[in-house]
């Protein structure tokens, strides 16, 4: 993980060239989503969106603004820099994955069936959810078990364990479900590999805020030293 934050898949480079190809897909999306319910007001007709929907779109353009700022301008060189890249990476990453989901509501609602399919599209974003959190629950306990196989616990991790393992029971049947979503091809493999992948941007994040180590510019021996 920590060469692939500074010369790998989720190096400061490389979430750029990523936010890139991001931007190009959500375009693609947002735009055809935007044309159905804003171009022909014969059907749809922006006036005629809820105030839910107008908010989405204008979310989407702020959310644009500021991904061309960070292509532009944010280069991940500095340590701050590199934590707003990977921070705004999760983030991009979520809204591409609904984005698809913006274009399939406004297709449903040009039909006028959104109230058949409007529950589905829940449902989907909800189940990739609960796997998501899976996903990276699993992930962070295998983290864990390997730090906690290296030393002995301190007075201050247990107490954090404590909370932690107070939250077992919902986690259990988060995973209870995603089995069976799994077990029965509820999801396409392409949206598998795609949460996957989420996962590593998370825990990607989640080093660079949390070891200062994983930093494109980490603290040298002599700072160590002093702290």
């Amino acid at each position: 993980m920590k060469e692939d934050l500074k010369h790998g898949r989720i190096s400061p480079d490389m979430i750029r060239f990523a936010l890139c190809a991001f931007m190009v897909f959500s375009v693609i999306m947002v735009g055809i989503a935007y044309s159905t319910a804003a171009v022909n007001d014969l059907l749809i007709g922006w006036k005629n969106l809820s105030i839910f929907w107008k908010t989405v779109f204008k979310l989407e353009a702020l959310l644009f603004i500021f991904q061309l700022i960070l292509i532009t301008f944010v280069k991940g060189k500095s340590n701050w820099s590199q934590i707003l890249l990977n921070v705004s990476y999760v983030i991009y990453a979520y809204k591409m994955a609904i984005d698809p989901f913006v274009m399939v509501s406004m297709f449903a609602l040009d039909a006028g069936e959104y109230e058949v399919y409007g529950p589905f599209i829940l449902l989907i974003i909800l189940l990739g959810f609960i796997l998501h959190v899976y996903l990276i629950r699993r992930y962070f306990l295998k983290m864990a078990e390997e730090q906690l196989g290296s030393k002995q616990k301190t007075k201050e991790k247990n107490n954090r364990s404590n909370v932690f393992y107070k939250l077992i029971p919902i986690f259990f049947l988060l995973s209870s479900m995603t089995g069976y979503i799994i077990r029965n091809d509820l999801l396409l493999d392409g949206d598998l590999i795609f949460i996957i992948g989420i996962v590593e941007f998370v825990i990607g994040a989640y080093c660079v805020i949390r070891f200062p180590s994983f930093r494109v510019n980490p603290p040298t021996e002599k700072n160590r030293s002093m702290h």
